[in-house]
Formats: C-alpha cells, sequence, structure tokens
C-alpha cells in the first residue's frame, strides 16, 4: 500500500516515517512539507517516488490510497475535505484541534465519511497495553483505581514547544494528557462522567476520573521531572490485585490468588535491542540524560541516542494499513478522538473553575 505525508516534522520524520519504511506491506511513495531542507533531507535517507510542497500532489496522485498527517492540529480541516473529495484514507495525528469549536464539525464531517480515518493515539496499540487490558478485564471485581504518571522534562523541550507551553500557557493537557484519556476509555471500554483538575493548567497536573462501573482513574501530569526517570507508569488495583505497567518495558500482575505474571518487553538504544527489566531500563536512561549534550539541548534534537521503548507507534500504523485493506472498522475513529479532546478541554475548564465537572459525550453520537 502507497503512501503520502504531509507534514513531516520532527516527530513524523523521527517516528511514523521510518516506522512505515521497515513496513514490508507499505511503500513511502511521497513527502509533502512547506520546509524544502526537510524534504531534501528525506529525499536522500528513504527516496521515496516524489517530494513536494503542494499537498493537492499527495491527494491527486492516484497510486496513494493512505495519507498520514503530521502538521500542525491548526491545520486539520482542510486536509480532511481534501481526503474526502479525492478518496484518500486518512490517519492525522493527536490532538485532533487546537480549537475546541473545530471538533463538531470534524465528527459531522468525518464519523460516517466513506473513507477510512484514524487519530493516532498509539498507546493502545502497544504490546504491554495489548497484554494488560485483557489482564485487567479478567481481575476486575468490584471497585478500581488506576494511577498513570506521564511526567517528562521540560527543559529539554525544543524552543518553539518551550515558548508555546511555558511561555504562551498552552496546555500540556491538550498536547499530551489526551494520550492518557484516549488510552483510559480503551482499557476500560468507557468514557468519564466526571473530570476535575487541580495544578498548573499548563503543566504539572494532577487529574481525577470518575468512569462507570466503580472505576476511578488518576493522572500526574506534567514536565518537572528528570529525564533520566522513565515517563510513564501504570498501576491498576482491582480485586485485591494489581497490575504494574513499567513505561512499556515491563508488565507485572499481583494477583489475588497469589499467582505472579511478569513479562518484559524489548526496547532499542541505537541500533541494538534490548530485553531487561524496568530497573535496568531506568538506569540506561539515567545513562542517557547525563550524556546529552549542550549543542542537542540547543537544537533541541536527541532522540536518536535516547532509550526508546514499544508504545505502539509501529503498531498503529499496521493496524490502519490493514483496517484500510480488509474493509474493517477503525479502533481509534474520529469520535474516540473527539471524546479524548473533549475530555482535555473540560479538564483545563475544571482547573480554572477549581471545581470538577460533569462530562456528556452524548451529542457525538447523535
Amino acid at each position: 500500500m502507497k503512501v503520502g505525508f504531509i507534514g513531516c516534522g520532527g516527530f513524523v520524520s523521527g517516528t511514523h516515517i521510518p516506522n512505515a519504511a521497515q513496513n514490508d506491506k507499505l511503500k513511502v511513495r511521497a513527502f509533502c512539507d512547506l520546509n524544502a531542507e526537510i524534504l531534501a533531507a528525506l529525499d536522500s535517507v528513504y527516496h521515496p517516488d516524489y517530494v513536494t510542497g503542494d499537498m493537492k500532489d499527495i491527494f491527486l496522485d492516484p497510486e496513494i490510497e493512505m495519507v498520514v498527517c503530521g502538521t500542525k492540529p491548526d491545520f486539520r480541516i482542510p486536509i480532511m475535505e481534501m481526503a474526502l473529495k479525492h478518496g484518500k484514507h486518512l490517519f492525522v495525528e493527536k490532538p485532533l484541534c487546537y480549537d475546541k469549536d473545530q471538533i463538531a464539525p470534524m465528527v459531522k464531517m468525518m464519523r460516517d465519511a466513506p473513507i477510512k480515518f484514524m487519530v493516532g493515539f498509539n498507546r493502545p496499540y502497544s504490546p504491554m497495553m495489548r497484554d494488560i487490558k485483557p489482564l485487567f478485564k479478567t481481575l476486575k471485581k468490584g471497585s478500581a483505581t488506576i494511577l498513570y504518571r506521564i511526567i517528562g522534562e521540560a527543559r529539554l523541550w525544543p524552543k518553539h514547544h518551550y515558548d508555546a507551553i511555558i511561555h504562551n500557557g498552552e496546555s500540556t493537557i491538550i498536547h499530551e494528557v489526551t494520550h492518557i484519556f484516549d488510552i483510559l476509555n480503551w482499557l476500560t471500554d468507557s468514557t468519564p462522567r466526571r473530570v476535575f483538575a487541580a495544578g498548573e493548567g499548563n503543566t504539572d497536573n494532577v487529574i481525577t476520573l470518575n468512569y462507570p462501573d466503580h472505576i476511578t482513574a488518576v493522572i500526574i501530569a506534567g514536565d518537572n521531572s528528570s529525564a533520566g526517570f522513565p515517563k510513564e507508569w501504570l498501576e491498576i488495583n482491582t480485586g485485591h490485585s494489581t497490575i504494574v505497567g513499567d513505561n512499556f518495558v515491563e508488565m507485572t500482575a499481583y494477583q489475588a490468588d497469589l499467582r505472579l505474571i511478569n513479562k518484559i518487553y524489548p526496547y532499542a538504544i541505537g541500533n541494538e535491542t534490548f530485553t531487561d527489566d524496568g530497573r535496568t531500563f531506568t538506569e540506561e536512561c539515567w545513562k542517557w540524560r547525563t550524556s546529552i549534550t549542550a549543542e542537542e539541548k540547543e537544537k533541541g534534537y536527541y532522540y536518536e541516542r535516547m532509550p526508546k521503548v514499544d508504545k505502539g507507534h509501529y503498531h498503529e500504523l499496521e493496524f490502519f494499513r490493514k483496517t484500510i485493506a480488509e474493509n474493517l472498522p477503525s479502533e481509534t475513529d474520529v469520535v474516540k478522538g473527539a471524546i479524548a479532546q473533549m475530555t482535555a478541554e473540560i479538564a483545563v475548564d475544571s482547573w480554572k473553575n477549581g471545581a470538577p465537572m460533569d462530562i456528556d459525550f452524548s451529542h457525538l453520537y447523535e
């Protein structure tokens, strides 16, 4: 299946493009970006059939079936419109948009569209999460409390992102915590009824979610930690059992019947693959963090050397290819993308108001 990329910045160039290139069921056909230097660099590495600065070339190409959109979220509706017009299946990175007033038009446009559409929430496609969900369903008895930690190091961000969040007040609840809203919705097969956010608003927050079936989730999110410590941690407690997901490298289940399940997931450093436990991975993170140079921090790019875990990015593109090839329903469709986005928007409102807020998603299905 031939793929065209629109918006080839750092994340797409460092994640989606190499993953597509490594998939023998996908063919990287074309790159589109407004930055000629980015296009030249990608052309020299991946040798696509062509590069272009005009996205119309991608949509008018009869050989392209699948379009991956990595533009900024404030430029998505024109791309959705062109995908519909030209019958191209469309994958867009999260979040859906910056402007909450665009959510409803997007849902109306894409919910019953004749093309396949997917939002880039990758964590449900990670091998660790694919193991945790059925285990949680098996072990759940009565109430459940879930903790998700996602905390990074702001001073390592690229300058444009740092300025957007720290100086301009854009919220990481919108930029990043939408990921966690989505994974919790997927994990519980439900959506939250109430949200309460406390903290700093644009970054460093504690968010509580009330779900049906006696499930409560707490998200600790921010960027006041050290990148020398792993960024993510999941803990599920239910029926006198505990499931721990340690940064996508180790899953441990301490079960009520006193049986223990432990599984290790590979991670990579450069071109090498490792199968170590969570503690060893933490040591590798610290080694990498202490080796980052001043030049790398100034450039805002140091990802090639950092320990990389499998958060499902490769698998989500392969899942979307399969969705197109086999005419399957999209697992992360526009409605689920909108629910994660709306939860983030309401969480920001909760922080501003200093009070919990109820959520109703029923209109998204009308």
